[in-house]
């Protein structure tokens, strides 16, 4: 049986072309989560799933290293003119808020004010997913696929899947419109499409556009279902969530709010939650490939505190107070030696924890 293919669109930041397969990438830590698991036991994720990145972080690299030698550029890809403000506010900036950034902030300024990049970056996902789909068809006479992006990659994966679906490629019927052909899920996480929605020729905003879910006979829909997955003190996609009205139940959002590190924004610290894993991997390998009994073990707080890692301090600090305060309620008024001695031992326990 073919597998399903997954594209897989990053986000933000630099992004070497090994992005996706790194040990603390996408695929390693989906792999790492799966093996929790019984089913993927006897059948690998690998063996269910062709994980196929996407890389397109080379066009903002170029860009980025121009921006920064030329003192034209603006002019050239920000006709708008709103990017003026910018240049003061570098001038002033600190030397870590500049490295942040022209190594963050950067690609997602230039993707939603300059059209030349968004066509340039559109175009390169378009034709890298076209040529796969392609490709399959000629192989199984099918292709099952399905797209997972992460931050800008969001909006990236909105705007070029809404290309490739609607326009007519050479004023032909497009074989790859809703009516021929769709993807099967699309997992967006930290969703942007709505902050960096455009009005672009051909283009829609994002809950206009047929990148939603629907049935087969549905021309205004493109997947079988979409699940949105937010961190709730993720500051990306804040200013614009992704929260549409009426897209019924192939339509799931997914908020989490744990803590393993202080960049919660990280695509792998969304995919450890099991909350976040267990439905991407139920989509993309089988529905039943994790039992309710297993979701039920992982997601208990035992099993997946909110706080763990270096922030498990955290937790313990905010506690601190409340169990100092039940072991001085134990001592009572005129506490006996042994209870004194109980206390302390009590006490000791506590801070062991946090020290």
């Amino acid at each position: 049986m073919p597998k399903h293919t997954v594209f897989l669109i990053h986000g933000i930041g630099a992004h070497g072309r090994d992005w996706s397969e790194k040990l603390d990438g996408p695929i390693e830590t989906l792999k790492r989560m799966s093996e929790k698991y019984e089913y993927f036991a006897q059948k690998p994720l690998v063996e269910k799933v062709d994980f196929v990145p996407i890389h397109y972080d080379d066009i903002f690299q170029k860009a980025t290293t121009r921006w920064q030698n030329d003192a034209t550029f603006l002019r050239e890809h920000d006709p708008t003119g709103l990017s003026g403000e910018l240049v003061g506010w570098l001038g002033n900036a600190s030397a870590t808020e500049k490295n942040f950034w022209w190594t963050n902030v950067c690609d997602l300024v230039l993707y939603r004010l300059s059209s030349s990049y968004r066509s340039l970056v559109r175009t390169h996902v378009i034709d890298q997913m076209a040529q796969r789909i392609q490709a399959l068809f000629d192989v199984d006479r099918a292709a099952t696929c399905s797209i997972f992006a992460h931050s800008m990659g969001t909006a990236v994966a909105h705007d070029s899947a809404h290309l490739l679906g609607s326009v007519r490629w050479g004023g032909r019927a497009n074989p790859l419109g809703p009516t021929h052909w769709r993807f099967n899920h699309i997992i967006m996480v930290s969703n942007t499409s709505r902050l960096l929605q455009t009005t672009d020729a051909n283009m829609k905003r994002a809950y206009e556009s047929i990148v939603r879910p629907g049935p087969n006979e549905d021309a205004a829909s493109y997947c079988k279902t979409y699940l949105n997955i937010r961190h709730e003190a993720d500051l990306v996609p804040f200013p614009r969530m992704f929260d549409p009205a009426g897209w019924g139940n192939s339509y799931s959002n997914v908020r989490v709010l744990h803590f393993r590190g202080f960049d919660v924004h990280n695509l792998s610290h969304h995919l450890i939650n099991p909350r976040v894993h267990i439905p991407i991997l139920r989509k993309i390998a089988q529905p039943k490939a994790v039992t309710h009994d297993e979701e039920i073990r992982e997601v208990n707080e035992d099993r997946f505190p909110q706080f763990a890692g270096p922030l498990e301090r955290v937790q313990q600090l905010k506690e601190l107070p409340q169990k100092l305060k039940a072991i001085e309620a134990a001592l009572g008024s005129d506490p006996s030696i042994v209870q004194l001695a109980r206390s302390l031992v009590s006490f000791c326990s506590v801070m062991s924890e946090i020290v």
